[in-house]
């Protein structure tokens, strides 16, 4: 009886999603779990250790359209934490305005699972519950990369856990490789091999690339000793002269070979129409930006692992997400982004609110679980937006059993053991004031030189100044709130 009604359950969930994808919103049903759930139990180590044997509820919220490859993970957490009742909340808005609201209303959630928003502002007001005492000592933490963990440190305590990684990539057509008689590039390709590889694949029918535009914010990060856009994570400042000027100067030479860049092309003629975009590839669809890319008629495009479900659908004929090039010799640096579930600092049972981050997040059990749904594939229950997540703990027996998924290739393998050495480039989601200082300094100064009118040199430069200082007065003002909630939480507990 149990498992009809989490089949009709799951079932209903996926219609949410799917209503969602068209406007509505749904009531939004809940997961069974805690007391109501079956269980196996039969597992020796869940019956014998401590951990598994906390007791409490938890109240789980998670925006409606990110639940689609977790059904199996949820569905068994309390074949490991049979005592813990987890309720579910799913929003529809962004995770900040979802708490501000909440927080107005004293009815906070205890977790917020799989977060891709401004985390650095929960933690500025309070709400956000310190794991550096949870973590100590847990074998299963010691396989996150501390490339992950540390931009979820703030003034020396951890306060989120990643959930899953993603990269950008670089598409490529393999179809058409295949008719321009060319080879796959090494997965440890530098810049100079894109390079060459974008001008091989440039005739009078197909070009390089879609689109070059701010690919030089991501090549910062993979041809220099700094981060994205030339941003040190360590000491918050800009080092754009060192690292951005060469990567923007390489979109420029990109963008300055004919033909090589297809959006370039649709900006000959007042009227796309009237373009070289569509003496080359045709009067489709004109108002897509992407049309090219999508007829099959360039060989590469930035596209991230987030991007597979719809290039799925988009893209008729074979293709691969290919890792981003980089320069550095010890690891590849690839730009990443990455999602994180948390404690709120009001959960009303903390350890067993942990317990449920920890499960969804880093441990072995957890993302055991989360691999069989991709094992299995679709069912009747519910359908995998993606063909593959991506783990954010290098645990050996995880590794083992996701590198084994159909859905991941050889490129997608070696962005996973490039974590360690790879980059943040998402970083409105973890630095205070990124969003207002890229608004500010480094969108239209930086558009100035990828549209020729200013030196790169001379950008950069005026940048490393005007950027560093202005991120520096946002980031202090976070710290100076963190310290003031740290000392009212320790003095709470």
């Amino acid at each position: 009886m149990m498992k009809r009604v989490l089949a009709m359950l799951l079932a209903l969930i996926l219609c949410m999603g799917i209503l969602a994808a068209c406007g509505t919103e749904p009531e939004q049903p809940d997961i069974p779990s805690g007391e109501n759930q079956e269980t196996t139990g039969g597992d020796e180590q869940v019956q014998t250790d401590p951990r598994y044997q906390i007791s409490g509820k938890v109240v789980v919220a998670t925006n409606a359209g990110r639940t689609t490859d977790t059904y199996t993970l949820l569905e068994n957490f309390n074949k490991y934490y049979p005592n813990i009742e987890v309720e579910f909340e799913y929003y529809e808005t962004t995770t900040t305005e979802y708490l501000t609201a909440k927080s107005a209303t004293g009815s906070m959630p205890d977790v917020i699972m799989d977060d891709a928003d401004e985390f650095y502002y929960y933690v500025s007001q309070g709400w956000v519950y310190p794991l550096t005492s949870f973590v100590e000592g847990d074998e299963d933490f010691a396989y996150v990369p501390e490339s992950l963990t540390s931009t979820y440190t703030y003034l020396g305590e951890l306060y989120a856990l990643p959930m899953q990684v993603h990269f950008n990539t670089v598409f490529i057509n393999l179809d058409l490789l295949d008719s321009l008689n060319m080879d796959l590039p090494e997965l440890d390709w530098t810049t100079e091999d894109y390079k060459e590889f974008l001008k091989d694949a440039t005739t009078s029918q197909y070009s390089g690339t879609e689109i070059l535009w701010s690919v030089d914010e991501f090549f910062a990060g993979s041809m220099g000793d700094y981060g994205y856009y030339g941003f040190d994570m360590n000491t918050k400042s800009f080092h754009m002269s060192e690292s951005w000027v060469d990567a923007v100067n390489l979109m420029i030479e990109l963008r300055s070979y004919p033909g090589l860049e297809a959006w370039s092309l649709r900006n000959t003629a007042a009227n796309v129409e009237d373009s070289d975009y569509v003496a080359k590839f045709g009067n489709g669809d004109t108002s897509d930006t992407h049309m090219a890319f999508k007829m099959g008629k360039v060989l590469t495009d930035p596209r991230g692992t987030w991007d597979v479900n719809w290039l799925k659908t988009d893209c008729q004929y074979n293709w691969i997400l290919w890792p981003w090039p980089s320069d550095t010799e010890d690891g590849a640096s690839l730009p990443m982004h990455v999602d994180c579930s948390f404690v709120m600092s009001t959960a009303q049972n903390p350890e067993a609110a942990f317990e449920f981050v920890r499960y969804v997040t880093y441990s072995e059990e957890g993302n055991l679980e989360r691999i069989s749904a991709y094992e299995i594939g679709d069912t009747d229950d519910y359908t995998l937006n993606n063909d593959y997540y991506i783990p954010a703990t290098n645990h050996p027996g995880i590794q083992e059993r996701w590198k084994a998924l159909e859905g991941v290739d050889e490129a997608c393998a070696f962005m996973y053991e490039n974590m360690k050495t790879s980059f943040r480039a998402d970083l409105s989601k973890i630095i205070p004031g990124w969003k207002q200082v890229n608004d500010e300094y480094l969108s239209p100064r930086g558009n100035e030189v990828r549209d020729s009118i200013a030196d790169a040199a001379s950008v950069a430069a005026e940048l490393d100044i005007l950027a560093t200082k202005a991120i520096m007065t946002y980031w202090e003002d976070f710290e100076e709130k963190v310290a003031a909630v740290q000392e009212q939480f320790n003095g709470a507990n």
